[in-house]
């Protein structure tokens, strides 16, 4: 089985405090996961926090114990970060 969920994450730059950041996240797995326990994970890691896109794609990877892509534009710089 595979699973795919995306999911559009809104976070604080931690370089320009004043900036929320959107983020479109893709995960992937070879296992159910439960939508509420991603929404979980990034009302905890995303949102007012401040946090570096490559930082939150591990830390989701990790955390889900899944194959993360997330895309997101910086300073007019499209940064495109997987893991693991």
């Amino acid at each position: 089985m595979k699973c795919k969920y995306e999911y559009q994450v809104r976070a604080q730059c931690p370089v320009v405090p004043t900036d929320t950041d959107l983020y479109q996240f893709t995960i992937e797995s070879e296992h159910l996961i439960e939508v509420e326990k991603i929404r979980e994970f990034f009302d905890k890691n995303a949102g007012k926090k401040e946090t570096f896109q490559e930082v939150i794609t591990q830390q989701c990877a990790v955390t889900l114990g899944a194959q993360v892509t997330s895309v997101g534009w910086h300073s007019g710089i499209k940064v495109t970060c997987q893991a693991p």
